[in-house]
Formats: C-alpha cells, sequence, structure tokens
C-alpha cells in the first residue's frame, strides 16, 4: 500500500474501512437516534401541536368574530334603511301636508278673489242697469220726439203728447 506523507495509509474514508470500530458506529447511532427521538417527542411534537391547536382556535375564534361582526353590519344596514325608509316616509308626509296647506291657501285666496271680483261683478251689473235704465229714459224721450217730429211731417199736425207716449210705451213694453 502506498503511504501518504505523514504515514498513514490510504485506504478510502476510514470509517467504513474499519471493521473494528462498526459495531460502536451502529451504538452511537442508536444512542444519537433514540436522543433525538426522546427530544423530539417530549420538546419539539408537543410544541408544535400546541401552535397548530393555537392556530385553529385562533382562526375559529377569528371566523367566529367576523361572523358576529358580519351579523351586526348587517343589523346596522337594516336599521339604517329602516330609518332611511321612516324618513321618506316623514318627507312624503310632510310634502303632503305642505300640498294641503298651499292647497288650501290657493282654494281660500281664490274665494277671496272670486268674492271681490262677484262685489266688482255685481256693482258693475247696477252700474249697467242704472245707465240702462237712464239711457232707456232718454231713449224713450228721443223716441217720443222723433215720433211726435215724423208723424208732424207726414201727418201735418202735431200729435197729442199723451198719445205719444202711449204708442212709444207700448213699443218700448213697458
Amino acid at each position: 500500500m502506498e503511504q501518504e506523507a505523514g504515514g498513514h495509509e490510504s485506504a478510502g474514508f476510514p470509517p467504513f474501512n474499519q471493521v473494528d470500530t462498526f459495531p460502536s458506529q451502529i451504538f452511537w447511532l442508536v444512542v444519537t437516534f433514540g436522543l433525538l427521538y426522546i427530544l423530539a417527542s417530549t420538546w419539539i411534537i408537543p410544541k408544535v401541536r400546541k401552535a397548530v391547536a393555537d392556530r385553529e382556535g385562533s382562526i375559529a375564534k377569528d371566523i367566529a368574530d367576523a361572523a358576529a361582526l358580519s351579523q351586526k353590519a348587517d343589523n346596522a344596514v337594516k336599521a339604517f334603511e329602516a330609518r332611511i325608509a321612516e324618513a321618506k316616509a316623514r318627507a312624503r308626509d310632510t310634502a303632503a301636508k305642505a300640498m294641503s296647506e298651499a292647497d288650501a291657501r290657493i282654494a281660500a285666496e281664490t274665494a277671496r278673489q272670486e268674492g271681490e271680483l262677484a262685489k266688482r261683478l255685481s256693482g258693475a251689473e247696477a252700474s249697467i242697469v242704472g245707465m240702462r235704465a237712464k239711457a232707456m229714459t232718454n231713449v224713450a224721450g228721443v223716441a217720443e220726439a222723433t215720433a211726435a217730429a215724423i208723424i208732424a211731417k207726414l201727418g201735418g199736425s202735431a200729435p197729442a203728447p199723451a198719445m205719444v207716449k202711449k204708442a212709444v210705451a207700448d213699443v218700448m213694453g213697458g
């Protein structure tokens, strides 16, 4: 066999080349594996299980909180919609009340204006009746004078005023 510088023989990886150290290597492998198993089963795995359980509890709590908040939000939306509906109803009532008040004021003003117009109209009708009566009085006088003048021109002599007055009254309907 060849010798390396330092006087050692080289025949591969020394732990695998020595058959006399193989049982001790197996022993230490079992001891190391056992210690790792005990360490994992008593310390690492319980911590991992606890972390998983805590996480599951946290997720379940978060889901329950989210459901409660969602329900609370739904209730708030329903309450808000109810308030909006109530406000709309009050607005409709207020508008209807304002409309009825405006209609009442318009009706009152219309009645007042119609009353004033009726007074003016009755005053105007009375004035017209008075003017007509006055005009008819003048018409009767003019008609009598005209009839007397026409009879005088046609007949040559002036008729009696009482007779002309009676004839004109008969023709005028009075």
